[in-house]
């Protein structure tokens, strides 16, 4: 059984550094699809440079998306990138495991037996923003990665879609929605926008929620009042608390925080 690991990439290196080296003794192939056009529509150039990964080369298979079909919203935009992916499957097996991520979704994974449990798996990860260990401790869990096998697979965009829910053992109806769902409770590390605030800037520019690209999210000055006082980028009442870099982290980090210190809140 292989695993393929497949995400969207936009100029997130640091992401994509950290996506690499802490899922590489697990995954088979790493899918990346670029797009030449961001979410709003807006043609932007290239950036993913397989020299810089070249460590990885040999798992690594980048796909590019030349266009998008005409009349799309933001989110179907989105939606279109990330079912590009499957373009990449070729290799895959029908009993292959297909992981579908954002690429700061970074999932646990102690074994390839965790997936084995149930017809589709989700990564309940801890909520971290602008740097490794700034936890958002009103809502600090986010269920991002899934993974099924290619069999299952209808879209990554479906998978992305899939609901699941908790019920009491008593609850009939838990069967209905939740019987093929493993989740892994320990589940990973959800970094978000761990970026620089210029790039930070970048990305509220292009992403599907349009509706931050006004100045007073997506400003330069905005953005790093947001960060220095540990405010939430889009104004929602979210707490953030520091925490102590420890076990509980990716080893990489802790092998590296010298490296990474402009990304760890002191």
């Amino acid at each position: 059984m292989k695993l393929f690991d497949c995400f969207m990439y936009n100029n997130e290196d640091l992401l994509l550094e950290l996506r690499l080296n802490i899922l590489d003794k697990m995954v088979f192939k790493f899918i990346i699809v670029e797009s030449r056009f961001d979410h709003q529509g807006n043609q932007k150039e290239l950036k993913f440079k397989i020299e810089k990964f070249r460590l990885f080369k040999h798992k690594i298979k980048y796909l590019i998306l030349d266009t998008f079909p005409k009349n799309l919203s933001n989110w179907e935009r989105e939606n279109y990138n990330r079912n590009f992916l499957s373009t990449g499957l070729e290799e895959a097996a029908p009993d292959d495991y297909i992981m579908i991520s954002d690429i700061d979704e970074i999932p646990k994974i102690n074994s390839k037996d965790i997936f084995k449990k149930k017809k589709f798996t989700s990564f309940r990860q801890n909520m971290f923003y602008y740097k490794f260990n700034l936890l958002n401790i009103t809502e600090p869990y986010w269920f991002g990665s899934r993974a099924c096998k290619k069999r299952h697979l209808k879209s990554p965009q479906k998978l992305r879609n899939k609901k699941f829910k908790k019920y009491p053992y008593w609850r009939f109806d838990k069967f209905i929605t939740y019987v093929n769902w493993n989740i892994i409770e320990d589940g990973g590390w959800h970094f978000s926008f761990l970026m620089d605030s210029a790039d930070i800037r970048k990305k509220l520019l292009s992403f599907a929620h349009s509706e931050f690209s006004g100045e007073n999210f997506s400003s330069l000055k905005a953005i790093e009042n947001k960060i220095n006082q540990k405010k939430d980028l889009f104004e929602r009442n979210y707490e953030y608390k520091k925490v102590e870099i420890n076990e509980l982290f990716p080893e990489y980090i802790l092998q590296n925080k010298r490296k990474f210190e402009d990304f760890i809140a002191r």
